[in-house]
């Protein structure tokens, strides 16, 4: 998942919604008509007549300022929606201004200070008129999703919904809907462009511009590719008129704030001029400056093109940490080339330093190396005059925890802590819960140790400025090697403590601390909600709350509408979970509603289609043995078509994988024939585990991953959508019927055995950027216990407890217990797909047996939990005592 920085505003230890910040000092509308009220809500304030009655749909007017100018802009809108009784509403105070404006704010909601929601399109244009003459001359950031009103710089309309009005989609995600010209839902896309929807034709428009045609270009240069857009302004690759490349980095206009409030033009001049005043001094320290021009409204800074690649990207591709059975020569090797891109940057910094400056914002995108591993610094935004340094700007793991402090100190703290994260980031980068908890690096030491010696000066320069005193909250690394299993079970408790402690049985968004994936999708679904983390305290042995278990059912059934219908984002895997907890009529009322729903029929994933939807039913019958269950899994995966019919289920990108791709309908069919025992549906899932081989890609050595779509060419090897999940699926096949073989095995087609071990082999990386269930460690080490288990291989959990002690370089002790951070890797969460409720649920899988989601599917109906499992039993190892894993 890409960083929304939104997410890590609210809170410093938990992800919450950029609107549940405070809102600072709020803003004054001014006096209002009698009658009209007022609502607060999140980032924004309501007024209007109490009595209006507004339609479903229709043109929003929005009205756009500059930061010093919006409450003066704000005056002026509110006395003309007073007069002429159109409601609005307006972004609550400072804070939220500088939030929804920030460099890193969302580009389709930013530029957006006021809205107006006029009744009629005819009272839509007569204060289109009125606000376009009273804030003549007037300038505000442009509204990407907007159309402006005439030759206004700051009022802009688009058409769409009035009211909250949403439809699910199969990845669980709340959609935006309005109707269409017939009357059926449409989605209402609020992109970075303005769209009409069909059937709309835009009435405050007189003509139509000339639509230029051909090669696109600014001030002389032609555009050749985008290299990444933001808030701010985007950054571009261009050509010269003497055909070399340049560097164009945009500004827009009254956008892209810092908490101080420059924006991004401000900054754009200040970056324009320091490079200027460096490259006048030391030629090739910074990228050469060439001008910097104004275009329309916003500012263009054209620079020399540095050649290479971000510094994260080149630890991916050469670190061999992240390879399969990494050879000790390739890390020394490795570890020389990091020392010495160190030492580059090093010289660079201390140059920068004597001439007077310090760069602030060392991080992996700031930082390029070429083919000959040579490393520059980019990007001097944030640069400042030493004894000057007024704007804190940085990434999160890069910037120094205290920064104002230590620019009291000496601001050159700033860039040796920086390049000491730089260091850290070549080694592994484990940033964030080395910040919470500096003691996790002698996990990591151990770890890398294990492989290979590690460099002692590039463990000095990463390691240099964190304090690391030991901490007795957790084993230490010769601990957890003397017994693995013992310090896993310890693990697992203190998570445990931790995950109960988390509960917030009022709180109006999520009972439990979640992740942007819990936000966009469900709170109360098992993949980042309430569901899941009651789950995996179950099968803790954990008790749980009566209230929680009360609200998820009453909460699950008043939004089943409009909740997906599968086992991870939807009402299946809630029905599941709640039938475990005693609450079996809702259970059953919940999973007729997901068996019912419409999505199955365009969606047949596990995730949030059908795939899930049979899952949950199968999982349900084999608990209560009731035939309608069955019944109805088994009508739904017959509707589920192959081939061309099946990809346009899948996603609108063709994704692969367990929870999105033709892997998890494997699973379903799977589960359907361990029911039936009906050879059809065991042939027509390996058939789609040969077509899932499409996505394959060779993973050095011998291993096999999956691109994660047609689109995304990533390789991955976790559950959610690499070899992992593949494996979990294949093996289960292969546990039942050894022989079993695809279709074709010819030319260089693999076979199912040895696409089976290549997976396996992948999972036992060791590793991973995030410690979770689906998108990390946990589920690699899961995945190969499991497939031990059910092939009768030990040697495979052995790789799964090798692999599992890496979870103690992410674990972070706390008060009340472990805590873990979830996807994206920068605050607390709860969640299992990625937090501490999937890691709990992995740590009990690994050294008690305890069953994982996908178990029940496992054995027939008769079959009790121990007929399942006659294998699990302790013996001994070299890892200590250790489990053998049900399943």
């Amino acid at each position: 998942m890409a960083l929304d920085m939104s997410f890590l505003i609210a809170d410093p230890d938990h992800y919450a919604p950029w609107d549940a910040a405070d809102p600072g000092p709020r803003y004054a509308a001014g006096p209002l008509p009698a009658g009209w009220t007022r609502r607060d809500s999140g980032a924004w304030t309501h007024w209007g007549p109490a009595d209006l009655l507004l339609p479903d749909q229709g043109w929003k007017v929005h009205v756009a300022s500059s930061l010093p100018n919006a409450q003066f802009v704000l005056g002026v809108v509110a006395t003309a929606c007073a007069e002429s009784g159109v409601p609005f509403k307006h972004l609550a105070g400072r804070e939220m201004f500088l939030h929804a404006h920030g460099k890193h704010a969302n580009r389709v909601q930013s530029g957006k200070f006021c809205t107006l929601y006029p009744p009629t399109e005819d009272r839509a244009l007569r204060i289109l008129r009125r606000l376009a003459e009273d804030l003549s001359g007037i300038s505000g950031p442009f509204v990407l999703s907007d159309r402006r009103f005439g030759a206004s710089e700051c009022v802009s309309y688009r058409y769409g919904a009035f009211r909250g009005r949403v439809r699910v989609d199969a990845e669980g995600e709340q959609v935006p809907v309005m109707l269409g010209p017939d009357g059926r839902e449409i989605d209402d896309e609020r992109g970075p462009a303005f769209r009409l929807p069909p059937g709309v034709v835009d009435p405050f428009r007189q003509a139509a511009p000339d639509v230029a045609t051909g090669p696109v270009t600014l001030h002389g240069y032609t555009f050749e590719a985008v290299v990444r857009h933001g808030n701010a302004g985007g950054a571009y690759r261009f050509r010269a008129a003497d055909g070399g490349q340049v560097f164009l980095k945009e500004a827009r206009a009254h956008n892209g704030y810092t908490p101080d409030g420059a924006d991004a033009k401000a900054r754009l001049t200040a970056e324009y001029l320091v490079l200027r005043a460096i490259h006048g001094r030391e030629p090739g320290l910074c990228p050469r400056p060439v001008e910097l021009f104004q275009h329309w409204e916003h500012s263009y800074l054209v620079s020399e093109f540095v050649p290479g690649m971000p510094l994260y990207r080149w630890m991916v591709l050469n670190n061999p940490a992240v390879r399969i059975g990494p050879d000790p020569a390739e890390f020394a090797e490795y570890h020389r080339r990091c020392v010495a891109i160190i030492d580059r940057l090093d010289a660079q910094l201390r140059r920068l330093h004597e001439l007077g400056y310090v760069f602030v914002d060392l991080s992996p995108t700031n930082v390029l190396v070429d083919d000959d591993d040579q490393a520059r610094l980019i990007d001097f935004e944030a640069v400042q005059p030493l004894e000057d340094v007024r704007r804190i700007m940085g990434t999160p793991g890069y910037l120094h925890p205290d920064p104002r402090s230590a620019v009291e100190r000496d601001p050159l703290e700033l860039d040796r802590f920086g390049l000491s994260a730089l260091a850290l980031l070549l080694l592994f980068p484990v940033h964030e819960a080395v910040e919470r908890h500096p003691p996790l690096l002698d996990h990591l030491h151990a770890d890398l140790s294990e492989l290979a010696p590690v460099a002692p000066r590039l463990w000095r320069w990463a390691t240099h400025c964190q304090d690391r005193t030991p901490d007795s909250r957790l084993p230490t690394p010769q601990a957890v090697r003397e017994d693995t299993v013992a310090a896993l079970r310890r693990l697992a408790d203190r998570t445990a403590d931790a995950l109960e402690a988390m509960a917030r049985p009022d709180h109006p968004e999520s009972v439990y601390p979640t992740s942007p994936l819990g936000y966009r999708t469900d709170t109360r679904a098992v993949a980042a909600g309430t569901a899941g983390v009651l789950y995996a305290l179950r099968r803790a042995g954990r008790g749980c709350d009566p209230a929680v278990v009360r609200r998820l059912r009453d909460d699950a059934l008043a939004a089943a509408d409009i909740s997906a219908p599968g086992l991870l984002y939807g009402s299946a895997g809630i029905a599941c979970v709640l039938a475990e907890l005693g609450e079996s009529d809702a259970a059953g009322t919940l999973l007729a509603a997901a068996a019912a729903h419409p999505l199955n029929a365009t969606s047949a994933t596990l995730g949030g289609g059908a795939a899930g939807t049979a899952l949950g039913l199968l999982i349900h019958h084999r608990r209560t043995g009731e035939q309608r269950w069955l019944d109805l899994a088994q009508r739904l995966l017959d509707q589920v078509p192959d081939g061309d019919e099946l990809t346009a289920r899948l996603s609108p990108v063709n994704r692969s994988g367990l929870v999105g791709g033709r892997t998890g309908v494997a699973l379903a069919l799977y589960g359907l024939y361990r029911r039936t025992e009906d050879p059809r549906l065991f042939a027509r899932g390996m058939r789609l585990l040969q077509d899932e081989l499409a996505y394959a890609e060779p993973l050095p050595v011998d291993g096999l991953g999956f691109k994660l779509s047609r689109t995304d060419r990533r390789v991955y090897p976790y559950l959610f959508g690499g070899s992992a999940g593949y494996a979990a699926v294949l093996s289960r096949y292969l546990a039942c019927r050894p022989d079993a073989e695809f279709d074709v095995t010819t030319g260089d087609d693999l076979g199912a055995a040895d696409a089976l071990e290549r997976c396996l082999r992948a999972c036992s990386v060791r590793f991973a950027v995030f410690p979770g269930l689906f998108p990390g460690l946990a589920g690699l080490a899961v995945t190969l216990a499991g497939a031990g288990e059910r092939l009768g291989r030990p040697e495979l959990i052995d790789a799964a407890l090798a692999g599992a002690r890496g979870l103690f370089r992410y674990a972070i002790p706390r008060e009340d217990g472990v805590g873990w951070l979830g996807e994206p890797g920068q605050r607390l969460s709860a969640d299992l797909w990625s937090g501490s409720a999937g890691i709990l649920l992995a740590l009990r899988r690994l050294t008690d047996s305890a069953p994982a989601p996908l178990d029940a599917l496992d054995g027939h109906p008769a079959e009790s939990r121990d007929a399942v499992a006659p294998a699990s039993m302790e013996r001994s190892g070299r890892h200590g005592r250790s489990s053998a894993v049900a399943g």
